[in-house]
C-alpha cells in the first residue's frame, strides 16, 4: 500500500568516531529512494569541535537553511548544542530558536559525553523558555540517558516535547520506555535503528500506536530496514499509518 512516510529521526552532518555523514543532497536522493515524503533533520551528534561552539553554530545553520530551502521536505529542524559548551551554549539554544527557527534540541548522551541528570542539561531545556519545543534525546542503554532517566527530566519539563530515539536495543530498556511513556505524557518514541517486527508488535501492544512515530536514523541505519519491519509488524493497518504518518503530522503541526 502506497502512504505517506515521515522520518521523525534523521540527521545531516558527520560523527567524529565512525566518520559515518550525510550531506542534505545525500539525504533527499536517500528519501527519495526510501518512499520517504518528509523528514524532521537534526544535527549529527558528535561532530567535529575543533573550534568549538564556531562548529556547533555551523552545524546548527546547515540545519536552518536546509529547512529553508526544503521546507516541503524538512518541515522541522532540530539544533545541536553540547552540554560541554557549558553557559556559553544558553546564548546558542536562543539563537537556534529565534534567529535560525529551529523547533529544537537534539542530544546524545552517549557521544557527547553526559547524564541527563546533568545541571547543566536542564540549564539548557531551561533556555527553550515556554514555547512548545521538541527534545529528541538518544536513548541509551546505560545510566548516562536511559528511558527511565530521560523520563525524570520530562516530569521537570512537562511543557517540552520529549522523543526517545531508538529505545530498543535491550528488553529492559524497552521495558524502561513503557513505563517512561505510560508515566509521561510528553514522551514519544521512535522506533529507529532496528529491523525486527517483533519489537514494533511489542511497543504497539503496550503503549499504543499514537505514541510511536517512524524513525530512521538515517544515516547511520538504513530506513528502509525499519520501513520492511514496521510493513511486515503484525498490527492494524491503522495503527501502521499513525506510525508512518499520522502521529508525526500531529508533532509537526504542535510545532508550529
Amino acid at each position: 500500500m502506497s502512504r505517506p512516510i515521515i522520518d521523525v529521526h534523521s540527521h545531516i552532518g558527520q560523527t567524529v568516531t565512525n566518520g559515518v555523514g550525510q550531506g542534505v543532497e545525500d539525504w533527499l536522493a536517500g528519501m527519495d529512494k526510501a518512499g520517504i515524503a518528509q523528514a524532521l533533520i537534526s544535527v549529527a551528534a558528535g561532530g567535529i569541535q575543533a573550534e568549538g561552539l564556531a562548529d556547533t553554530r555551523r552545524a546548527n545553520e546547515a540545519i536552518a537553511n536546509a529547512v529553508r530551502e526544503h521546507p516541503h521536505r524538512f518541515p522541522v529542524g532540530l539544533a545541536g548544542i553540547e552540554v560541554r559548551h557549558g553557559q556559553a551554549g544558553l546564548a546558542e539554544v536562543k539563537r537556534a530558536r529565534e534567529e535560525l527557527g529551529l523547533k529544537g534540541l537534539v542530544f546524545h548522551p552517549t557521544f557527547e559525553g553526559f547524564g541527563v541528570d546533568s545541571t547543566m542539561f536542564h540549564s539548557l531545556l531551561e533556555a527553550l523558555g515556554t514555547e512548545r519545543s521538541l527534545v529528541m534525546v538518544h536513548a541509551t542503554t546505560d545510566g548516562r540517558g536511559n528511558p527511565t532517566a530521560i523520563a525524570a527530566v520530562a516530569s521537570r519539563f512537562p511543557h517540552l516535547q520529549f522523543l526517545l530515539g531508538h529505545p530498543v536495543f535491550t528488553q529492559q530498556q524497552r521495558e524502561q520506555c513503557v513505563v517512561a511513556v505510560a508515566a509521561n505524557a510528553n514522551i514519544l518514541l521512535d522506533l529507529a535503528y532496528q529491523s525486527d517486527p517483533a519489537i514494533t508488535e511489542f511497543f504497539v501492544g503496550e503503549v499504543g500506536a499514537d505514541r510511536i512515530l517512524f524513525g530512521s536514523d538515517a544515516p547511520y541505519f538504513d530506513p528502509g530496514a525499519v520501513i520492511a519491519s514496521i510493513e511486515a509488524a503484525s498490527i492494524k493497518e491503522s495503527d501502521r499509518e499513525l506510525i508512518f504518518h499520522g502521529n508525526a503530522e500531529r508533532l509537526i503541526d504542535s510545532l508550529a
